[in-house]
């Protein structure tokens, strides 16, 4: 039995170092991505056509009004905003029209879905503002995101490439709320990491929610958004196909706030166990190997292990190591790339994130149901949605 539990023991403490190792390549790629991601900026110049920005609105949030008035306060000189809802009575529009009516100089319409017709109410709403657009370029942009007056003119330069077919761009977490920091902080370091190392490893092939950059008739030529109406991710769906037609997505160095309000700790781990539920669909074989990304499941690993075995120094040395990781990441990611101050604050904070991160990945594991928009949702192969009903209270 001894020479079993010694057996173990010594495997555990193999894996604890090749997932230091791991972990360690992954900072080292995310540093190197941001290097490039700072050093090659691509918001100069001065193309300014109009723009039709499209704001699916789901309720009132906490600051969306803040958020929505940041749009009206941009510096580009012509463009419209669009905001969709299932009735004109929903909160998040009557929020839209006050702030509207602050801003009569800015063009902005207020129009009504109805009832949804696919799965994902959000894409559903998303086609009718399509539809809606006066201008050729679009910009759909999420209701939590807050933008700088200069933000349209600083994502719009690298779309005056006829070659270029979407812009994305990347994004601090901002919490409304102390319950909200780990959830801000995950978002500005752990996936703006991952987001630096796609960039860096090849062209990026996928949209984020905050910003999506493209021309109406592209919307065309990928068929619509109906065959998209029955995933989650409808960022990253758009991006994908605009890139499986040939055109570039483009990276923009522009940073957006995505402002973020849950009412506890757990509901944002709810929500982050949700959207790695959608990534282990849409992208098995990649979230696999986001496992292996994680640094302090695996220094803890290592010191256990190594004091199982008597040898409490290499122990240390790994704990350390995992420690010395994520710091160095959420200072080097989170302050000097994404140039969050958060995360000079509170750095120290980031190795639990690391943790729950990693909870989160395992727990994506168990199940497919998840709450999206107030309601429950299964999540099939391939990241379809299943609408299963309200939430029950």
């Amino acid at each position: 039995m001894f020479s079993t539990l010694l057996l173990i023991a010594r495997v555990a403490l193999i894996l604890g170092i090749l997932g230091t190792l791991t972990s360690g390549v992954s900072f080292l790629l995310a540093i190197i991505g941001g290097l490039k991601f700072r050093s090659r900026r691509n918001d100069q110049g001065s193309y300014a056509p109009p723009v039709s920005i499209l704001k699916p609105l789901h309720g009132k949030e906490m600051g969306l009004e803040q958020n929505l008035e940041s749009f009206f306060r941009l510096t580009h000189p012509d463009f419209e905003i669009i905001f969709c809802a299932r009735s004109l009575s929903d909160p998040g529009i009557l929020c839209a029209q006050e702030v509207a009516s602050r801003f009569p100089s800015i063009a902005a319409r207020f129009i009504a879905s109805g009832e949804p017709l696919w799965q994902n109410p959000k894409t559903f709403s998303m086609a009718l503002l399509v539809e809606a657009a006066t201008h050729e370029i679009i910009l759909f942009s999420d209701s939590d995101v807050r933008v700088s007056p200069s933000y349209l003119h600083d994502i719009l330069q690298p779309l005056a490439n006829p070659a270029v077919g979407l812009v994305t761009c990347t994004f601090r977490g901002k919490p409304g709320r102390s319950t909200s920091l780990l959830t801000a902080l995950t978002q500005t370091v752990e996936f703006s990491s991952g987001v630096l190392t796609a960039n860096l490893l090849e062209d990026i092939k996928f949209g984020l929610g905050p910003t999506l950059l493209t021309r109406k008739p592209l919307i065309d030529e990928i068929g619509g958004l109906k065959d998209m109406g029955d995933l989650l991710a409808d960022d990253f769906w758009l991006g994908n196909r605009i890139a499986e037609k040939g055109y570039k997505v483009i990276l923009s160095t522009a940073i957006v706030d995505h402002c973020i309000n849950y009412g506890s700790v757990l509901s944002g781990l709810h929500h982050q166990i949700s959207w790695m539920k959608n990534t282990r669909g849409t992208r098995p074989a990649g979230h696999l190997g986001t496992g292996l990304t994680y640094a302090m499941p695996f220094g803890i690993l290592g010191l256990l292990s190594a004091l199982a075995i008597g040898r409490p120094t290499l122990g240390l040395w790994l704990l350390f190591a995992a420690l010395a990781n994520r710091w160095l990441q959420a200072l080097l990611i989170g302050f000097v790339i994404m140039r969050d101050k958060l995360a000079l604050k509170f750095f120290w904070l980031y190795p639990l994130c690391d943790l729950l991160g990693f909870y989160s990945w395992a727990a994506s594991y168990f199940g497919r149901e998840i709450i999206y928009r107030g309601e429950r949702y299964r999540i099939n192969p391939g990241g379809v949605l299943v609408r299963l009903g309200p939430l029950q209270h």
